[in-house]
């Protein structure tokens, strides 16, 4: 009897410091961390290289865009001919990184004094939603820019979002398959097989090339019915030369190259309409064409008409101070190609905009430790653009390369800097499928 009581009383004591062992003590002076809530517009360069390096564990964040996924632009002309996939070089933006929200979506409006954002969802469009914020990144980018040119809108195509390269590629394939058919003209087939590019930067010499490339190699063999002596690449440019960024010497090359692929190269030639099946030039002289590609720089989104507290520059651009924050503002910033900075005059480029987008990131992550910041200042990796026939041009401030040396370097550089390592083993995979079976001309 003495022995079960005992037994008792230390299964008793065992539970009871079990218990107490078990029970939190709460501070009542103790306060949660609310964490600053960071909104990003758009998923572009700026702003997608903004969000990886961002410590997402110091901030809340979330990213509103009507694009689910961040393009790698400066292959974008490659998807245009079968010789990449599409989705080998865009990345979904859910799946980029952990602990952020993604809203699908376009921001129509902005209040600086609530801190709200005026949306509305990009897929139905029916009801407009409110989101607040503490900092507000703005890298909407930009726009291609028609300069109010008759008819460009309606009738010609142009390069910046995947679903535009879709098109082309959709195009091209039409135009072949429509110049082989059997009731075909001669006359018809002369237009069909005329391609029109409209910009000597290095989106239109580049998506150029492609295509130049993708008749010599593929096209030409599997559509008999179009002979290489009836079509023609012809590129415009209004300036006096192409490739305005590059050395002239390098310059001169591409244009040797260009020459030898049969591609017609017409500077100081402006446009001065667009019509359905022809473009007319400012000297009055004609050029009929099946496809039109329209690559002649960039001008602001229209939405940035409607945030008059926002003070623009001559190019229509944010106008932001070197720490990238929008003036008379502390808690707006603005990055990629929708900014301006201060006394600078920044190239429109992939590189420009992911430098600003890891600078404010890092001065956001040093910010959060109450660490001084420094202004941001752009350091030029070189300038890169293929030319057709497995030759680039590459050019640094230290040495200047042509031909198929560059041609390795320019794959190189991009493949290194390739969003995920999916891409990276995707990207290199459909360069030797082409090389092997020939470029994809599936239409879809």
């Amino acid at each position: 009897m003495l022995k079960r009581v005992i037994n008792n009383n230390s299964i008793n004591i065992v539970r009871y410091y079990t218990s107490v062992s078990n029970l939190t003590i709460k501070n009542p002076n103790s306060k949660k961390v609310v964490k600053e809530k960071v909104v990003i517009l758009g998923c572009g360069w700026s702003s997608y290289a903004f969000l990886m390096k961002l410590n997402t564990d110091k901030y809340d964040v979330t990213l509103v865009s009507p694009r689910n996924h961040f393009l790698f632009t400066p292959l974008l002309s490659s998807t245009c001919v079968g010789t990449l996939e599409f989705r080998s070089i865009a990345e979904p933006i859910r799946n980029s990184k952990d602990d952020f929200e993604y809203i699908q979506a376009q921001c129509l409006g902005i209040d600086p004094q609530k801190k709200t954002l005026e949306c509305q969802g990009s897929l139905h469009g029916e009801k407009l939603f409110q989101i607040s914020y503490d900092k507000l990144i703005v890298g909407i980018g930009a726009r291609n820019n028609t300069f109010g040119i008759k008819g460009v809108e309606e009738h010609a195509y142009f390069l910046k979002e995947l679903h535009q390269a879709r098109s082309i590629r959709k195009r091209i394939i039409d135009i072949f398959e429509m110049a082989s058919l059997p009731d075909c003209t001669e006359e018809e087939r002369q237009r069909l097989l005329s391609i029109v590019i409209v910009g000597g930067g290095p989106t239109g010499v580049e998506v150029c090339s492609e295509i130049s490339d993708a008749f010599l190699e593929d096209l030409s063999k599997w559509y008999p019915q179009a002979p290489i002596n009836q079509v023609r690449i012809t590129l415009l440019e209004a300036s006096n030369r192409i490739l305005n960024a590059f050395d002239e010497k390098l310059v001169k090359k591409a244009m040797i190259n260009f020459k030898y692929s049969g591609v017609d190269i017409r500077t100081h030639t402006a446009v001065k309409e667009v019509q359905k099946d022809q473009v007319i030039l400012q000297d009055g002289s004609v050029i009929k064409f099946g496809l039109l590609i329209w690559s002649t720089g960039i001008g602001p989104q229209k939405v940035l008409d409607n945030w008059k507290f926002m003070e623009k520059d001559k190019h229509g651009r944010i106008k932001v101070d070197k720490q990238l924050r929008v003036q008379g503002h502390q808690d707006i910033f603005a990055i990629g190609d929708c900014a301006g900075v201060d006394s600078e005059n920044l190239p429109a480029t992939a590189q420009v905009a992911q430098q600003e987008g890891h600078y404010l990131a890092h001065q956001f992550n040093l910010r959060a430790e109450n660490t001084n910041h420094v202004p941001f200042e752009f350091h030029s990796s070189g300038l890169l653009a293929y030319i057709g026939k497995r030759s680039s041009l590459l050019q640094t401030k230290y040495f200047d390369l042509s031909g198929f040396i560059a041609f390795l370097s320019w794959r190189s550089a991009y493949l290194t800097r390739l969003g995920s390592l999916r891409a990276k083993i995707q990207v290199p995979f459909d360069w030797f499928r082409t090389l092997v079976f020939g470029r994809d001309i599936t239409n879809f």
